[in-house]
C-alpha cells in the first residue's frame, strides 16, 4: 500500500511540475488527495494573471455554472473550456480557464488541472471533482459545489459583517476623536489662555488627554499590530496553542456563539456534500477535517475518523465532544447512522445551523446599534461639556458681575 502511494505521488508529481502534498492513506479503495491546513501547493507556472490580479470568489462560481450548462448542452470538456477562456470577466478568470484547458488539452484529467490552482481551489473540490469523473457525475457534483459555494458565500458575508461591524464602529469613533484633538480642542485652549479664563479640572484633564492623543496617536496602531502578529506567530504556528485559542474563541460571550454555529455549519454542510458525491465515510470525515477552519472542531472531526478505523461508531466520540458538537446535533447524526442517512441528516442539521446563525447574526447587529449610540451620545456629551463648561461660567461670571 506504501508503495502504491509513493507511485501515485511520484506521478501527480511528474504531472504538475511542481511541489504537490502527498497523497494520504487510501481509505476505502479511494485515493484522497489531502492539504494541510495553511499549506499550499506551489507551481513553477509562468502565468501572468497570477501576478497581476486576483480571480474573486464570484468568477469563480460563474465559472463553474456556465461550465455545468455547457457540458450538459453536450459540449465536449475541451471546447467548454475553450470557449469559457474566452469569455471570462476579466484577463485573471481567462488566463486561469485557458490554463486549464491547456492542460486537459495534454491528456490530464479535469480534477488535476484544478489542483494546479490550489489557491481557488481547495482539497474538497478537487477530491470531489476526481471522484465525479471516475463515477461519471461530474455535471451533478459541480452542480453540488456550485450550490455549496453559494450558501457557504452567502453565510460567510454576513457573519463577517456583522463580527467587523464593531470594528468599523470603533475606527470611525477614533477617527472623529483624532481630527477633534487636533484641530478642535487647540482652539479651544488657545482662546481660553488668551482670555485667561480659569479651566476646571475636568477640562485640563480633557486637554491633557488630547495633548497626549495628538503626539502619541499612532503607539494604540502599533500596539494592535503587534498583538496581531504575536497571535499569528504564538498560536496560529504553533498547533497545539492554536487549538486552544480556536477553543476560546467558541467560548467568547455573544460573537462565540455565532463562530461555534458558523463551524458546524461549515462541518456539516461539507460533510453531506461529501458523502453525497459518493465518497465514503472516512475519506469524507479526513477531507471535512482538513477544510475546517476552526481546529477544535477539527480535532472532533479526528476522533470521529479514528473510532471509524477502529470499527467502531460516532457514538462514543461525539458524547465525549460535547463541548464542541452540540448534543442535540449529536444526537441526530446517531439517529441518521443507525437509519444509514448521515448525509442528509447533516445536510438539514447545517440548514438548521444556518439559520440559527442568520438570526443571531440579525440579533446582534441590532443589539450594538443601540449601545454604539449610547456610547457615541456619551462622547459627545463629553466633549461638550469639557470643552464649553469653562465658558458657560465664564458668561454667568460677567452677568452675575453686571447684575
Amino acid at each position: 500500500m506504501a508503495e502504491k502511494n509513493a507511485e501515485g505521488i511520484k506521478k501527480i508529481r511528474k504531472s504538475t511540475k511542481g511541489k504537490v502534498q502527498s497523497l494520504s492513506q487510501i481509505v476505502s479503495e479511494e485515493e484522497v488527495i489531502r492539504r494541510e491546513p495553511g499549506v499550499s501547493n506551489t507551481f513553477s507556472m509562468s502565468l501572468s494573471f497570477m501576478r497581476k490580479s486576483t480571480v474573486r470568489y464570484q468568477e469563480i462560481t460563474d465559472f463553474l455554472r456556465q461550465l455545468i450548462m455547457l457540458l450538459e448542452s453536450g459540449t465536449p470538456l475541451l471546447k467548454s473550456l475553450k470557449t469559457l477562456a474566452q469569455r471570462g470577466q476579466s484577463e485573471a478568470i481567462r488566463g486561469l480557464i485557458n490554463d486549464m484547458a491547456l492542460y486537459v488539452e495534454e491528456g490530464n484529467p479535469l480534477w488535476q488541472a484544478f489542483d494546479r490552482h490550489p489557491r481557488y481551489f481547495d482539497t474538497v473540490f478537487v477530491n470531489l471533482i476526481k471522484a465525479s469523473e471516475a463515477s461519471g457525475t461530474l455535471t451533478t457534483v459541480l452542480q453540488r459545489l456550485v450550490d455549496y459555494r453559494q450558501r457557504r458565500d452567502l453565510l460567510r458575508r454576513k457573519v463577517r459583517g456583522a463580527l467587523f461591524y464593531p470594528i468599523v464602529l470603533v475606527i470611525a469613533c477614533l477617527g472623529v476623536l483624532l481630527l477633534l484633538t487636533n484641530f478642535v480642542v487647540p482652539q479651544f485652549r488657545d482662546m481660553y489662555e488668551k482670555q485667561s479664563i480659569k479651566i476646571p479640572p475636568a477640562t485640563e484633564l480633557f486637554f491633557r488627554v488630547s495633548d497626549w492623543f495628538r503626539v502619541w496617536w499612532w503607539l494604540p496602531i502599533v500596539l494592535i499590530l503587534i498583538l496581531i502578529l504575536f497571535y499569528q506567530v504564538w498560536f496560529i504556528r504553533n498547533p497545539l496553542r492554536r487549538l486552544s485559542a480556536d477553543r476560546f474563541k467558541l467560548k467568547i460571550p455573544i460573537i462565540g456563539k455565532i463562530i461555534h454555529k458558523y463551524a458546524i455549519v461549515e462541518m456539516m454542510r461539507t460533510w453531506s456534500l461529501l458523502l453525497r458525491s459518493g465518497l465514503s465515510m472516512m475519506s469524507s470525515l479526513e477531507l471535512t477535517k482538513y477544510s475546517i477552519h476552526n481546529q477544535a472542531v477539527a480535532q472532533s472531526l479526528q476522533s470521529l475518523r479514528d473510532s471509524i478505523e477502529r470499527g467502531g461508531g460516532l457514538e462514543a466520540p461525539l458524547r465525549a465532544s460535547a463541548d464542541v458538537i452540540p448534543p442535540v446535533v449529536a444526537d441526530m447524526l446517531i439517529t441518521g447512522e443507525e437509519s444509514g442517512s448521515i448525509d442528509k441528516i447533516a445536510e438539514q442539521i447545517a440548514d438548521i445551523y444556518d439559520n440559527e446563525v442568520q438570526v443571531a447574526v440579525d440579533s446582534l447587529g441590532e443589539a450594538l446599534q443601540p449601545i454604539f449610540t449610547i456610547v457615541v451620545g456619551i462622547i459627545v456629551v463629553t466633549l461638550f461639556v469639557s470643552l464649553f463648561y469653562p465658558m458657560i461660567s465664564m458668561i454667568e461670571q460677567i452677568t452675575n458681575a453686571s447684575v
